[in-house]
């Protein structure tokens, strides 16, 4: 029978070819705590000797330093895991639905969006509605962490996508201000899959529209350049417990509980890219913000998230 890290390498190269890069990358994160929890405390080497009670106190080791969004978000990725496993004939056919997943609270009191969940919008609009504007928006706004301001200035000359980058450009007398001025200016580096993306928007999606300064909007609508108020109406709408297309009967005061703005993503992810390792110096100049004002207002990882990372920093 294969380790736990042997399942979990063999699991992640099965959904290759079905899920997005930033997907796997989110199941390879969350996998990473499952497999070193077995590895120490849990004691568990095979996969095959993994038990249900064993699962009950992996959940509640990471209960001490996850909300309920969170923990059913990582419960949810070790389940379909595990059912990979029993496919494989590793495991019981039980023990996957042994995991009990916990009650998913409303809207988080940090204002975020855990990785994982917009890996899984990211997937669906790539499944539904590829190359649309959701799927232009948002790519931009998670891997970027563009500001809305920042997204609705860029121009279809402004990308580079044989080269992957796209320049941002402080234009305030053509209706486009940057929120730093020219210190916003920048040229960020995009990812491969977002320049396809991007490629395929400008080829055969987008709308043979300008504004009024004769200039060639990226996200551009049929009126022209998109509004801001629009950016932020399809992000709560793509956010919303309902996903991309069902829509959600649970608002309250007009929104629902699970939806979240373009600024919540942003301070997502820019957390996300320092737990992944970005060097903040670096990541201070991509995002367009101090590294202090970084660590403040955009660091949403605990504590204990931060020690884990400075320990397989220090390979300790």
């Amino acid at each position: 029978m294969p380790t736990v890290e042997e399942a979990i390498k063999a699991y992640l190269a099965d959904r290759q070819s079905e899920l997005s890069d930033s997907s796997i990358q989110n199941h390879r994160y969350q996998l990473k705590q499952f497999r070193e929890w077995c590895g120490g405390a849990g004691g568990v080497d095979n996969i095959n000797d993994v038990e249900p009670l064993d699962l009950s106190k992996f959940r509640r080791y990471r209960s001490q330093d996850l909300n309920s969004n969170t923990m059913y978000n990582q419960l949810g990725v070790v389940r379909l895991f595990l059912r990979f496993c029993h496919r494989m004939g590793w495991v019981d056919e039980s023990l996957p639905d042994s995991i009990v997943l916990p009650t998913r609270s409303g809207r988080s009191r940090d204002s975020s969006i855990d990785t994982d969940r917009i890996a899984s919008i990211l997937d669906e609009l790539e499944r539904y509605e590829y190359a649309s504007l959701n799927h232009v928006i948002l790519s931009l706004l998670w891997t970027a962490s563009f500001r809305i301001g920042g997204l609705r200035a860029l121009d279809v000359t402004d990308l580079h996508v044989q080269d992957q980058w796209v320049d941002v450009v402080h234009r305030p007398d053509e209706g486009t201000p940057l929120k730093n001025k020219s210190g916003s200016e920048r040229e960020v580096n995009l990812h491969g899959w977002v320049c396809d993306v991007l490629r395929a928007w400008i080829d055969d999606r987008r709308p043979n529209s300008g504004d009024s300064h004769g200039r060639k909007p990226l996200a551009a609508t049929d009126h022209g350049r998109i509004a801001r108020s629009s950016i932020r109406e399809r992000v709560y709408s793509l956010t919303d417990c309902g996903g991309i297309d069902w829509g959600c009967d649970c608002k309250s005061d007009g929104k629902c509980d699970d939806s979240v703005s373009p600024h919540d993503i942003r301070r997502s992810s820019i957390s996300a890219w320092l737990d992944d390792g970005a060097e903040p110096e670096l990541l201070s100049g991509r995002v367009d913000t101090s590294v202090s004002t970084m660590e403040k207002h955009y660091d949403i990882r605990s504590e204990t998230q931060k020690r884990e990372l400075r320990r397989d920093a220090f390979d300790m």
